[in-house]
């Protein structure tokens, strides 16, 4: 099915489409983990049991809903209308990627994306951001091997606007040399350079060549080569939109609050005129022959973590294995109970973490595993156990009770991802982008269906022909101390935690984007969202209790927040928070983490906890299970010696791997430089000094002396009865005891002056550059006239704000740059921090820049076109903050924190609106002080920031 480095996107297709519709989801009660909570895990059920089918059948028939209609030109348009939805999503898939590039000339298809915000011969460069950001808008899109997707999301009753831009820029673009060509190049070349300083990266494109020969669609990166992307020219990029950007090659979706047949109407009249074009044949697909032996790759690794990427050729989208293998994705990897999981990290305790996917696609795709082994560890004995258990599969049925959770959890991810319009957009469009997928719900009832049908003996089968061990590709790459200290010689090792978004999968342009023009539109008002339906109680013992009803997805979230634990860790223990908030869910009173893990997993929910508390999501007959365990792990963790090794050793690798990151040491020392000796000085893992001396019984006294129900908040956000869960909160916490208030009295952070510090890093690819200085709390009563100068300064959509246009849109010095003084304003002082990646040839250049939009800001106001331009984005995007149940949670969450009230998104409004030109000023001069800016620079320059000679 759809990739798996994907799921998260593309799944929310169905889950999605129930918030929508405006529906109470009925949902099954089926026999759950709660009901044997007394023994050492939850009966586990047989696979496709009747709940699993009538989960299947709610699934499907939200898809009864989905329209499609094909345009005379071939245009297929998918408009799925969701009442009471205060959102739009318009989608415009296109069916290139980098498969269907020339190996002579890659990445057009990534470097042809960034150019379509550029422009056409109606809209100058800056418009689709400006039109966007005036309509209180996002838009972004991605580019994988096999598409190119655009997106906008805006509040319901302004999102036509989106049509119009896709329309115009579908055969309008304007790509030549004086449009913005080459100040574009320079920002995908700083993007290239950016990955390639983060993990994984490498190790990705080091293993395509191994997995396929070079004329395959696969073979190369979706963002390209280097030397392709220099040499690119316009007329080489027109003629590749000339070739694929056609109605006949696209898919438009629309789904949230709209009107179908008037949604149908406009498109017919802005898309229909477009001619039909003759679409190139597409590649043929190209293997290797079969493998005699695991084919391997090492290279050393400029971070201190081993890591590994193994890869198997696989199958195509569609296919029956496809379905197969994303549970074995499952079994192998998806949370504590899965098999390399247990032997890997908490059995033989070699790796930090491991990870799998199953990356079909529109040809035959691989399967990954992915190992960030600890230091020190035996290489050849990781890869050996990973092997010999691949093997296994093969040889041994899975139990029904594996194949079991992993259905479960597969379907239980389709209800939560249903939380998001934009992902259910998403997921529509993803189908439709490939072969079997122009019904999408056919699409998605077949391979529901075929998960059903799925027995062990499917596993087995599947795993004997695709995952053995002669057909292994193997990617190491290897710090140079590592290669002296492990035993045997294995081969190389891939990045660091698959994140169900793998390098290279999808590439995504800058941030959020805007959409029309001026005076298109009056500042929206966030449909008027009001919290008041919100309940708050305080219970007996000081616990604040937050709920939320929403009965239209039969789910529930509920987040729980301890104040200040970060800021009570001695600076002689530092560290020990994050250690113990990782060790919450290893043991309670009751039950051990593994089974934890199977009680929570079982039920397809998942739970979190960390340093300031923790959460879960479950299913709606599920609730009991997740409140008891959430609320046993908050109250009675017992801290296991075996667990704290582990955690200890698996905190230690982090450290030492994050401090060859150069972006982290950037950070670090930015961060160092600011706040002195405060706590938020200090790394939240702390240092190896403290980390190695830390014993269980110092987790236990910190959360003795930390966690308690007088200074900790519960959110509960979903399908519930509010009187029932907060009669259950209450009886689950009846004896946690509160503690006496202890007033905080930490050291302040230093006055600064300007100082500029250089780290040369000659392995780093470009130079992360951090600028700024202490900043302010999110209870200053210049919080509003400062979060709309950062919207004018550095953090408004797309390329609006005056750092990103000039920096990056203009001057091309960068991917990624930005600026802000409200986004990390706490309870504490937070920073005025800005930060740009860019070339080592344009680090001076770039710091002058800097500094001179921030005088600029303070010398003269903004323009009244500018400030109305970033309250109409303030504004008309206040839906998006309350658009999911998560969103919500968090929402209520920092509501608390910070004592805003119920009328919050009252006062948001009345604040953001009467802010001025001259406030925007008024702001920047007294929070911002060029004289004491801390300027830090990690990267390929000397001390002088110049370019190192290579």
């Amino acid at each position: 099915m759809l990739r798996r480095i994907a799921w998260n996107d593309a799944l929310g297709l169905f889950l999605l489409t129930w918030a929508g519709l405006g529906l109470a989801i009925p949902l099954p009660v089926y026999e759950t983990a709660e009901a044997e909570q007394q023994t050492a895990g939850a009966k586990q059920q047989a696979p496709g049991t009747e709940a699993d089918r009538q989960l299947v059948q709610t699934v499907q028939g939200l898809l009864s809903h989905l329209q499609k209609h094909t345009l005379d030109n071939g245009l297929r348009v998918y408009l799925l209308p969701m009442a009471n939805t205060p959102v739009v999503t318009v989608m415009m898939a296109y069916q290139v990627g980098s498969a269907d590039e020339e190996k002579s000339q890659t990445g057009l298809s990534h470097y042809l994306e960034h150019l379509l915000f550029k422009g056409t011969d109606k809209l100058m460069p800056g418009d689709i951001d400006r039109i966007t950001q005036r309509n209180g808008g996002r838009n972004n899109a991605y580019t994988t091997e096999d598409m190119t997707v655009y997106h906008f999301d805006f509040a319901a009753d302004r999102w036509q606007v989106a049509l119009e831009i896709e329309a115009d820029r579908m055969r309008n673009t304007r790509i030549d040399t004086r449009h913005e060509f080459e100040q574009e190049k320079g920002a995908v070349i700083a993007e290239l350079e950016r990955n390639e300083d983060m993990p994984g990266d490498l190790e990705y494109k080091a293993i395509l060549k191994l997995l396929y020969p070079p004329d395959s669609p696969y073979s190369h990166p979706v963002i390209g080569q280097r030397e392709h992307v220099r040499a690119a020219t316009a007329e080489i990029i027109r003629r590749h939109y000339d070739n694929w950007y056609h109605p006949n090659n696209a898919a438009l979706v629309i789904v949230g609050g709209f009107d179908a047949a008037e949604a149908l109407a406009k498109v017919r009249q802005l898309f229909g005129p477009l001619p039909k074009g003759e679409l190139p044949p597409r590649k043929t697909p190209r293997f290797y022959p079969e493998r005699s032996g695991p084919t391997r790759h090492e290279f050393p690794s400029k971070f201190d973590a081993p890591r590994m990427l193994m890869g198997f050729n696989t199958v195509a989208v569609g296919t029956l294995e496809d379905v197969v293998l994303d549970l074995v994705d499952n079994i192998l990897s998806g949370g504590r109970t899965s098999r390399l999981y247990r032997l890997l990290v908490e059995q033989e305790r070699l790796a930090a973490s491991v990870r799998t996917g199953n990356y079909a696609g529109r040809y035959p795709g691989w399967f990954a595993i992915q190992l960030d082994l600890l230091q020190g560890k035996d290489r050849q004995r990781a890869e050996e156990l990973v092997l010999r258990e691949l093997e296994r599969l093969g040889e041994e049925e899975v139990s029904p009770a594996e194949l079991a959770r992993a259905r479960r959890q597969v379907l239980a991810h389709f209800i939560f991802a249903a939380d998001d319009v934009h992902n259910l957009a998403n997921a529509i469009a993803r189908a439709a982008c490939y072969p079997g997928g122009d019904d999408v719900p056919r699409f998605y009832t077949t391979y529901l269906e075929r998960l059903l049908q799925v027995q062990p003996r499917d596993i087995q089968r599947v795993a004997r022909q695709y995952l053995q061990r002669r057909q292994a590709c193997i990617v190491w790459s290897v710090p140079p101390a590592e290669e002296k200290k492990t035993g045997g010689s294995p081969p190389p090792h891939r990045q660091g935690g698959f994140q169900r978004s793998f390098p290279g999968e999808q590439v995504l342009t800058p941030a959020q984007r805007p959409t029309r023009n001026p005076a298109a539109a009056p500042a929206a008002n966030g449909h008027q969202f009001s919290l008041q339906a919100a309940q708050r109680h305080v219970l007996p013992n000081g616990l604040v209790v937050w709920l939320w009803e929403d009965h239209r997805l039969p789910m529930v979230i509920v987040e729980a927040e301890v104040a200040d634990v970060r800021l009570r860790e001695p600076a002689d223990k530092a560290g020990v928070a994050a250690l113990m908030g990782d060790l919450l869910d290893e043991g309670t009173q009751r039950y051990t983490g593994p089974q934890i893990a199977e009680l929570i997993e079982n039920a397809g929910g998942s739970l979190h906890m960390h340093a300031s508390g923790g959460g879960f999501q479950v299913l709606r007959p599920d609730l009991d299970t997740g409140l008891s365990l959430l609320f046993e792990c908050l109250t009675q963790p017992t801290f296991p010696a075996e667990a704290f090794q582990r955690a200890q050793a698996r905190q230690l690798s982090r450290l030492e791997d994050l401090a060859t990151q150069p972006f982290q040491r950037g950070l670090h020392l930015f961060r160092q430089k600011i706040y002195g000796a405060h706590p938020l000085a200090r790394p939240e893992l702390g240092s190896r000094a403290t980390v190695e001396k830390l014993t269980p019984q110092d987790c236990k006294a910190f959360h003795a002396a930390t966690f308690a129900p007088n200074v900790t908040t519960v959110v509960a956000v979903g399908d519930f009865d509010s009187a029932i869960m907060l009669r259950k909160i209450e009886e689950l916490t009846r004896a946690w005891k509160p503690l006496p208030a202890q007033p905080l009295q930490l050291p302040s952070p230093p006055i600064t002056s300007r100082e500029v510090q250089i780290v040369s890093d000659p392995k780093a690819a470009q130079v992360h550059v951090f600028i700024g200085h202490l900043g302010i709390t999110r209870n200053n009563p210049d919080y509003y006239k400062l979060l709309v100068m950062d919207n004018v300064l550095g953090t408004g959509p797309g390329f609006t704000d005056r750092l990103s246009a000039t920096l990056r849109d203009r001057m091309g010095l960068a991917y990624t740059v930005r600026a802000t003084i409200t986004g990390n304003a706490g309870k504490q002082p937070g920073t005025f921090s800005g930060y740009i990646g860019t070339f080592a040839k344009s680090f001076l250049d770039v710091q002058r820049s800097f500094i001179r939009e921030i005088e600029r800001i303070r010398e003269e106001p903004p323009t009244a076109q500018e400030v109305e331009d970033a309250k109409k984005y303030l504004l008309g995007s206040m839906p998006f903050r309350f658009a999911t149940r998560q969103d919500l949670a968090a929402q209520l969450l920092a509501i608390e924190r910070y004592n805003l009230g119920k009328d919050y998104p009252d006062t948001f409004r009345r604040e953001v609106a009467q802010v001025t030109p001259a406030d925007v000023q008024a702001v920047a001069r007294k929070y911002l002080d060029p004289q004491r800016l801390i300027i830090v620079a990690v990267g390929p320059i000397d001390a002088q920031g110049r370019p190192l000679r290579k």
